[in-house]
């Protein structure tokens, strides 16, 4: 069990003082049609035999032990890793925290697995400490890294969920991907247009074929706004592919400013006689720039898929003031994401059934993460749990309903 918390906590005591201002911002929540039931999961006071979650986080402490004050200020300065780690870590103990107040028959230890991006010392924790008889794993971070204790304890198929690493290529049946794919994303957003039976269009750049091809295959009721002679959009063919009997979902795939522009007045132009949308199947930077006229976009009502949410509910109130109340700082994306997925994790282990079945059977909300678990055909499990969101003309994010 990972020892030295005293010093844990003044690092992230300094951690927290130099980046409590810059918190991550997220956008606000959405309830995406499933295929799975969503259910909230309470205490099941029939579980008895006491569950075994363990954490591979890494803290790297031998590498940082020996810093002095100053050199630790720098190192937090510049080391996001380490940043992430503490931050995560600090969202996953007022999980703990939480199951202990409840009661819940899961007992937690937590081991540095001194991970870079080539070395790590999971291995020999695995070994050393017994994690083939432990109930779940969260960790490593790094995809690697994860792939091997994926290995390691698929014997006894011990539960691997990954807390960061979206895209594994070495399946293996006990890995648990807890963030959606960019691949999970474009599905869930293609899944709500469909079932709102929209007209989708795309504008695809000649220059992002890949993602032109990926509609073509899996998608073939969507249709391609034409491009004309001197490599512009044409106008004209948005206007023919119009139809007025359902809203016009266009999907932009172009980060070029002036064909966003030409494309957003056209759809702007458009809406005294049809229903349009403005649609991004992921993040487009050059739509947060200056050029790009924000309250065009809330007329459009841009609309994406979203691996997190943000709600203003009791339960998100009462996560807040616990985390403040113990680290004085709000908390981030990142901390968020740790007492989310630690607390869906106990709150799954108690329920008197292996992790797998829980997993099958029901889908879950936390905090500001949605946990929709299905099995891959290469093996292992993906999280589906996506929002969609989109600008409303009153300049918030809402849910797309």
């Amino acid at each position: 069990m990972m020892k030295k918390n005293v010093f844990y906590f003044f690092i992230f005591i300094v951690a927290s003082s130099l980046y409590g201002q810059n918190q991550d911002k997220t956008k606000t929540d959405v309830h995406l049609t499933q295929n799975k039931p969503y259910g909230t999961l309470i205490k099941n006071d029939t579980c008895i035999k006491r569950k075994k979650l363990a954490f591979l986080l890494p803290f790297n402490l031998p590498s940082i032990e020996s810093d002095t004050i100053k050199s630790l200020i720098t190192r937090l300065k510049k080391d996001k890793f380490l940043n992430i780690t503490l931050d995560f870590y600090a969202g996953a103990q007022v999980a703990i925290d939480s199951a202990k107040t409840i009661g819940l028959p899961v007992d937690v230890s937590i081991f540095d697995s001194q991970e870079t991006k080539l070395t790590s010392n999971v291995s020999q924790l695995i070994l050393e400490n017994q994690l083939q008889d432990f109930d779940a794993v969260i960790g490593p971070f790094y995809q690697n890294n994860v792939e091997k204790a994926a290995d390691l304890l698929s014997l006894k198929n011990v539960p691997i969920l990954s807390p960061l690493s979206k895209d594994i290529e070495n399946r293996f049946s006990n890995v648990y991907k807890s963030i959606p794919s960019s691949e999970n994303l474009k599905e869930a957003m293609f899944d709500f247009m469909r079932k709102k039976e929209g007209n989708m269009l795309a504008v695809v750049d000649i220059k992002r074929e890949s993602i032109r091809q990926y509609i073509q295959n899996q998608y073939k009721e969507v249709r391609f706004v034409a491009w004309n002679e001197k490599g512009s959009l044409s106008v004209e063919s948005l206007q023919s592919l119009l139809v007025k009997d359902k809203i016009n979902y266009v999907i932009l795939e172009t980060t070029n400013t002036g064909i966003i522009k030409l494309i957003m007045q056209a759809m702007l132009l458009a809406m005294n006689n049809y229903r349009v949308q403005l649609v991004l199947l992921e993040p487009n930077e050059t739509l947060e720039t200056d050029e790009i006229n924000f309250e065009n976009l809330t007329k459009l009502k841009l609309m994406y898929p979203s691996v997190t949410g943000e709600k203003d509910t009791y339960e998100v109130q009462i996560f807040e003031k616990e985390f403040r109340k113990t680290n004085k700082i709000a908390p981030n994306l990142y901390a968020t994401r740790g007492f989310d997925l630690t607390f869906d994790t106990l709150m799954r282990l108690s329920q008197g059934k292996n992790y797998q079945e829980i997993i099958d059977a029901v889908a879950t909300e936390q905090v500001n993460n949605r946990f929709e678990y299905y099995k891959t055909e290469r093996g292992g499990y993906d999280n589906k749990g996506v929002y969609i969101l989109y600008y409303d003309t009153d300049l918030k994010i809402k849910q797309a309903k």
